[in-house]
């Protein structure tokens, strides 16, 4: 639970010295870099920033396919520009199709024929033009004509043409259709064309995807590349001496300048404590459990340089939140098996997922117990219910009580939070408007349970807000502050019934479970043979259902209740992440 002490590094060296030492730097792997001035962009960054986003753009196109067990025609690995060429000529290829079948599906209705003889007829006198027109109009246009007409095809309408050597006639009710510039079987047979090249530029770039591994890998050399090129391009440079700073971690400056002396006596360090002004990246140590949920609460933000780390607090609660929400043992144990599996069989090829699936278990693991204690197992009803330690079946049991639970863990997580912000502040007012709110609270809490005790302890928190909301020396400035304190408590009720939600989506999830269950006996016993059957799909697919709708939920609203009712009490998450210059 514990923020890592940064230290703010300058280095100052040789031009000529600059890019050796940044390159000892990112073997180190422990300096975050920082702009002392924007530099002019090297052409050599400007060309690795074009093929990075190239590259980033043909491997993101190629992992979209989702070719699966293509062999491919050559061991040779295609070049990232060839495969970018490929994918650009196989859109224009589709693009191409589109326009010549909406030119085919406009022209089908005027027939095949040459636009070569349109023009040789206007070269003899004759105007030709191409009609569309309601059966009923053109039938009684075509018996009083003078012109000659040609009907091409009926369908909804008549498509009709009409040939004049007096020049081009008007037809009021007719729409007149536009000459086509290529025939229809010219445009047949460009889009058969088109699709068998197509085909075989899709049949490349699929024979390309077996090599999405080697373009990650050299994906992370050139993002390793670049870095180090966008770290030297922010070198503050004076004729001959190069300058750049970074965040080391307090514990690897002895590391880092033993390495400056040793291998560059020329060059200059300065380390130094970071200024109240400054805003260091974060990174920090925490314990087994509190690690496994960090990149969960990674999402939500990083904490302040100089705050607290909320990650020992979030990592038991949000378990515990987790577990009554989805609130079912058979669920818990999918997650358990899940998470396992993804570890053995995962974890080598990729490292991170040893985080997701620990933790996937250690949900998993609360949710069994949970579930156990509610005895909830997929939603089955069980006759003999004495064993459950908390019965909230809402037909045998009383959901209320899982209610009554939820606000009570509100009660003791919002508590948690008010108590952290107590500890870790420096200023005696915060402390003392923290802990008057917290008495409030509490008695808020014990007047809910009519113990006679709460006017005492929720009158002594206002007096607290009162008393330092404010430090003004004028008592009125003082009071109106403090008035205004404790109309904020207001929210206070809204916050602990925000955890209300805990309910809601635990009983929701053993009462859909058990609704799933019993349509399942009412399909079987619906169709004799078949029924068993469709039993089994109506099982499978429901209980899916619901287990991905519940952990999606019971991750979602857990979060949520950090993120807007216990952090805001407790912690700032408004700090960066460190993000070394190291080698991939």
């Amino acid at each position: 639970m514990a923020i890592v002490a940064m230290k703010y590094v300058l280095f100052l060296s040789h031009v000529r010295e600059s890019e050796a030492v940044l390159r000892g730097l990112q073997d180190i792997g422990v300096l975050h870099p920082e702009h002392l001035k924007r530099a002019t962009e090297s052409e050599q960054l400007k060309n690795l920033e074009h093929k990075l986003h190239v590259q980033n753009t043909v491997i993101k196109s190629l992992s979209d396919r989702n070719v699966k067990n293509h062999i491919s025609d050559s061991a040779i690995l295609p070049s990232i520009w060839d495969v970018e060429s490929w994918l650009s000529d196989e859109k224009k290829f589709i693009d191409g199709i589109a326009k010549v079948e909406r030119e085919i599906e406009k022209q089908a209705c005027l027939g095949d024929f040459d636009p070569e003889d349109v023009g040789n007829l206007s070269g003899s006198g004759v105007s030709l033009q191409l009609w569309g027109a309601p059966k009923k109009e053109f039938e009684e246009y075509a018996k009083k004509s003078e012109v000659h007409i040609h009907v091409i095809s009926r369908h909804d309408d008549v498509c009709f043409a009409t040939f004049s050597l007096k020049g081009p006639v008007k037809i009021p009710f007719a729409v007149e259709r536009e000459v086509p510039k290529s025939s229809l079987s010219a445009l047949k047979e460009e889009l058969s064309d088109l699709r068998r090249r197509l085909e075989s530029i899709s049949a490349q770039i699929d024979s390309a995807t077996v090599h999405l591994p080697s373009y990650r890998k050299k994906n992370a050399a050139l993002t390793e590349e670049r870095d180090f090129y966008e770290t030297l391009g922010r070198a503050f440079e004076d004729e001959s001496v190069s300058a750049f700073a970074g965040w080391v971690p307090a514990d690897n400056i002895e590391h880092v300048a033993e390495m400056v002396h040793k291998s560059f006596p020329g060059v200059f360090m300065k380390a130094r404590d970071p200024m109240e002004d400054e805003s260091p990246p974060i990174k920090t140590k925490n314990s087994w459990l509190a690690s496994v949920f960090e990149p969960l609460l990674h999402i939500l933000g990083f904490p302040k340089y100089g705050g607290i780390d909320p990650a020992l607090f979030f990592a038991p609660s949000m378990m515990l939140f987790f577990g009554i929400c989805l609130s079912d043992a058979g669920y818990g144990a999918i997650m358990i098996l899940i998470g396992a599996v993804a570890k053995k069989l995962l974890s080598a090829k990729i490292p991170a997922i040893r985080f997701v699936s620990n933790m996937t278990i250690l949900l998993g693991l609360t949710t069994v117990v949970w579930g156990l204690a509610t005895g909830s197992i997929f939603g089955i009803p069980f006759a003999q219910r004495e064993w459950i330690l908390v019965d909230v079946a809402p037909d045998v049991g009383d959901p209320m009580l899982l209610f009554k639970i939820s606000i009570v863990a509100g009660v003791l997580h919002i508590s948690i939070a008010l108590m952290i912000s107590i500890i870790s502040s420096n200023n005696f007012s915060e402390r003392m408007i923290k802990a008057g709110t917290l008495f409030v609270l509490w008695g808020g809490a014990l007047a809910m349970i009519k113990y006679s005790i709460w006017p005492y302890i929720a009158g002594a928190g206002i007096l607290l807000i009162l008393t330092f909301s404010s430090d003004a020396k004028n008592p009125l400035k003082r009071l109106g502050a403090g008035i205004w304190g404790v109309y904020g408590l207001t929210g206070l009720l809204g916050d602990v019934m925000s955890y209300a939600r805990l309910f809601g989506l635990g009983v929701a999830s053993g009462a859909i479970a058990s609704v799933i269950n019993v349509l399942a006996v009412d399909v079987r016993g619906a169709v004799p043979v078949v029924g068993i059957l469709l039993s089994i799909i109506v099982l499978l697919l429901g209980h899916s259902f619901n287990f991905a709708m519940g952990v999606m939920g019971a991750l979602v609203h857990p979060a949520r209740l950090h993120a807007v009712e216990a952090f805001p009490k407790c912690v700032q998450l408004s700090g960066a992440p460190y993000k070394p210059l190291e080698k991939i």
